[in-house]
């Protein structure tokens, strides 16, 4: 009798309290966005809302070449070792990093002037834009409850916090990261051309931020050869959005042919990336366990050679060569290597040298995350495999960085920008264990009214 009540009751209020739940939700989710932006834009005030990049820092390069493009003077700045006759670093056309970063922050700098202050602001509202996208994602693979328990970690995530006050990439790049899984999603249930087209422009954005992103590319493929099997018109829609991502990067390969007369799909820094990488250092030093190392000041048998060109295209491919001969040399060290960075991409533990807030951060944020998205990561994706549902593209965004730390690094920077999704999942492990402690007290609540 009491459960049919209730149920009754259910029936009869069901469209006012849905509608009232949707309300509800919706002032919740602006109250999240509101807490989100007053956090980030807190971490950033006491970070220093206007200090200038460190010289010598990614941050100096990205704002180098930002300040050109400000003043017209095209995509040109300074890059490692590459120096004039006075010995001082170069300011010359360059592709040594990837120009989305700078291209945002030089629409800033023309709109308001060369103002660090504005592009840490301008993060955090993207970073806040991010906690939107968490919540709509989540929502439309799960459910409401998973989507604002997600929203609600991702609002006060300590590296979100941190990383939309830094002068990074990383803003960025999660921004354009979660719209196109989103996008995609979407695109899952609904699959039309102005989708595919939205959804291919955004990964080609976030490869032009940051090139990994290109593993991304490839991912896309097996899921939209799942998604629409047997569906040829559709499929080649899923599969159009590689091509148009692939088509984004071409004005800036034209751009860098013109400069340099070879390809240059992405940028001439991968050769740091690679031979930091695969070095007799990080397979020896503990501590670079999992790591990476700046060439030219930990690799001292390397550095005239890469240096003596003065050149960064030809830096660059020395840097290449002398990897992937080292790799061909210590075939012993290619499982230790393997080993390491999976354990450093995933560990809560930061090295003890890191400053102590940091390291009790990442430990209590991440480690209960990890363990409750470890949980839901290949049960999730099996139920969205076996209902043909689009979801199993978190998965998949996940493993774009699983990937990118095997081939170069294990870095909690490499995973911030899927720590979103790896929350999403960590939710939905969470909600799943409330559902089934609420039907044990709800059962018990009946028992106890029943007798």
């Amino acid at each position: 009798m009491f459960v049919i009540k209730r149920s009754a009751m259910r029936s009869k209020n069901g469209a006012e309290d849905c509608r009232l739940h949707g309300s509800g939700s919706r002032r919740l989710l602006l109250v999240l966005a509101a807490v989100g932006l007053l956090g980030r834009l807190a971490v950033a005030f006491h970070s220093g809302l206007s200090t200038p990049p460190p010289s010598g820092s990614d941050a100096s390069e990205y704002d180098s070449y930002a300040w050109n493009l400000a003043q017209g003077q095209g995509y040109r700045g300074i890059s490692p070792d590459v120096r004039g006759p006075d010995g001082q670093l170069l300011d010359h056309p360059t592709a040594y990093r990837a120009p989305g970063t700078s291209v945002f922050w030089s629409g800033l700098y023309r709109l308001f002037g060369h103002r660090y202050g504005v592009v840490r602001i301008a993060q955090c509202i993207l970073g806040t834009l991010t906690i939107l996208l968490i919540y709509q994602i989540a929502r439309r693979c799960f459910d409401e409850v998973v989507a604002l328990l997600a929203g609600v970690l991702y609002a006060l995530w300590p590296a979100a916090l941190l990383y939309s006050g830094q002068l990074s990439s990383e803003p960025l790049y999660t921004f354009l990261f979660c719209w196109f899984i989103f996008t995609v999603l979407k695109f899952g249930e609904q699959p039309n051309w102005l989708l595919t087209i939205t959804a291919g422009l955004l990964l080609g954005l976030a490869m032009l931020t940051r090139s990994n992103a290109v593993l991304m590319v490839m991912l896309i493929v097996p899921w939209a050869l799942w998604q629409f099997r047997g569906t040829p018109r559709l499929l080649v829609r899923g599969l159009a959005i590689s091509l148009i991502a692939v088509a984004t990067l071409v004005p800036w390969t034209v751009r860098n042919y013109w400069l340099f007369h070879t390809f240059v799909p992405f940028e001439t820094g991968g050769g740091d990336v690679v031979l930091g990488s695969y070095n007799r250092v990080v397979a020896s030093d503990p501590l670079y366990y999992g790591y990476w190392v700046y060439p030219t000041s930990e690799l001292p048998e390397y550095r005239e050679r890469i240096t003596a060109p003065n050149n960064e295209l030809v830096r660059d491919r020395i840097e290449l060569q002398l990897a992937l001969q080292w790799l061909h040399d210590h075939p012993e060290k290619w499982w230790y290597l393997v080993e390491t960075r999976l354990i450093r991409s995933w560990t809560p533990f930061l090295e003890a040298r890191s400053p102590r807030l940091y390291r009790l951060g990442m430990l209590v944020s991440w480690g209960p995350v990890m363990v409750m998205f470890a949980l839901a990561f290949f049960p999730t994706a099996l139920k969205f495999l076996r209902n043909n549902r689009p979801g199993w593209i978190i998965h998949l965004g996940v493993m774009h960085f699983v990937l990118t730390a095997l081939i170069f690094w294990g870095s909690s920077r490499f995973r911030y920008p899927v720590e979103g999704l790896c929350i999403i999942l960590a939710s939905s492990t969470v909600a799943w264990i409330w559902k089934r402690i609420d039907r044990r007290l709800v059962g018990q609540d009946i028992l106890y009214q029943a007798k």
